[in-house]
């Protein structure tokens, strides 16, 4: 049961159930902690007694076993109203898309247990932004020419954890970038002036890590880096400091 995805008879399982079903077991387990067994011996709907028509139900909405007994706050009503307001279509191609590289975990608040469908609302966004920027960026990486889907990241300029919800899901706090180049904006040793040529820290050895430095930025076809995303990512890593956010050549 350690798979985080579901596939297309597992999620069909889960479509066929009315939401009034599939909101029961959500409230036994995230609310009650009730095991994925004992919901199937309990839930009118439920034929097999392993756990795993529980278990799909639950990570079609996004939870796995951290989210077990972490919402104190939801009740039944609450989970049967808003269920039939996420789109089944939307989960569906979440979960069949394999090529979806999600960098950004969704950790639990203090808030959450008043926002049963954070996690899953967020992965949802995560999806489609990703679907975004593989769209305006040509499926490629912003600075260089790798283009292999699994190799592709969603980076974000402000990141993850400290911007708002709105923010994470906003295409011009992003990047697409390789994983090599997204690590290195991560940490600060790349940036981007206003007019997207690329910034080199003078405080990494990209000669001695045997990494490109004769590099530029592919603009998108759609929302491009907002330029107050990109200050606030140069002043945090400290390029303010260099002159006239000029490129170093080393």
């Amino acid at each position: 049961m350690g798979k985080s995805k579901l596939d297309q008879r597992r999620i069909n399982f889960v479509k066929s159930l009315p939401y009034k079903t599939r909101a029961r077991i959500l409230y036994e387990y995230l609310k009650k902690g009730t095991s994925n067994r004992d919901i199937e011996r309990n839930v009118d709907g439920l034929n097999e007694n392993d756990g795993w028509e529980a278990w799909s139900v639950i990570h079609f909405y996004g939870h796995n076993r951290f989210s077990k007994a972490q919402y104190p706050h939801i009740t039944l009503k609450y989970l049967t109203d808003i269920l039939s307001e996420i789109s089944d279509e939307d989960l569906e191609e979440f979960h069949l898309k394999n090529d979806e590289v999600v960098k950004s975990q969704t950790l639990m608040n203090e808030n959450d247990g008043k926002d049963v469908l954070r996690t899953i609302t967020t992965r949802q966004g995560q999806y489609k932004l990703r679907q975004i920027l593989l769209k305006s960026y040509k499926s490629r990486c912003a600075i260089c020419d790798i283009n292999h889907p699994k190799l592709l990241i969603t980076s974000h300029i402000k990141t993850w954890a400290e911007s708002t919800q709105y923010e994470r899901i906003n295409p011009s706090n992003c990047i697409l970038l390789c994983s090599l180049h997204d690590a290195l904006f991560e940490h600060g040793f790349i940036s981007f002036d206003d007019n997207y040529k690329v910034l080199f820290s003078p405080n990494f050895d990209f000669k001695g890590q045997g990494i490109e430095t004769n590099l530029n930025f592919e603009r998108p076809l759609h929302d491009p880096p907002s330029k107050f995303f990109l200050q606030e990512h140069r002043l945090k890593h400290g390029f303010q400091k260099v002159k006239s956010f000029e490129t170093i050549n080393l």
